[in-house]
């Protein structure tokens, strides 16, 4: 079973009902035979700026940081434990012409692969129908 722990508040366009279920979803599709105790985290830009520096060792803001956990074996099944930061103002930032709840929609589902083992920094990540991703 994937349990998903929210801290802090969820933009208000969208629901914490909402966010487990779409979390749910993309992890137990991406990796069926692994149950998840996901850490899902909205925190301030001065926040996230120091987790980026901490983490990354960039100094700058970003929208969100995803930690793929260690996997233990707990009642039987493997288990992933991780954790996903977002910074809902740098979301709102860079949304350009897309709604808020898109960009944020976006942003979430980008850090759940992010977790389940996708890495876009590695090239056949990166491909997308035969084409390299922006």
């Amino acid at each position: 079973m994937t349990n998903v722990e929210i801290q802090g508040e969820p933009p208000p366009s969208v629901t914490g009902g909402e966010i487990k279920i779409v979390a749910k979803a993309i992890l137990g599709s991406e990796q069926p035979d692994t149950d998840f105790e996901l850490s899902l985290a909205f925190v301030s830009a001065s926040e996230m700026r120091n987790y980026n520096r901490l983490y990354r060792g960039k100094d700058s803001c970003t929208d969100v940081l995803s930690f793929e956990g260690e996997e233990l074996l707990l009642d039987g099944r493997k288990t992933r434990l991780c954790d996903i930061i977002i910074d809902t103002n740098q979301v709102f930032q860079q949304k350009g012409s897309k709604t808020f709840s898109e960009e944020f929609w976006l942003v979430l589902i980008h850090g759940l692969l992010h977790v389940c083992g996708h890495d876009h920094i590695r090239t056949a990540d990166k491909k997308e129908n035969g084409r390299r991703r922006r």
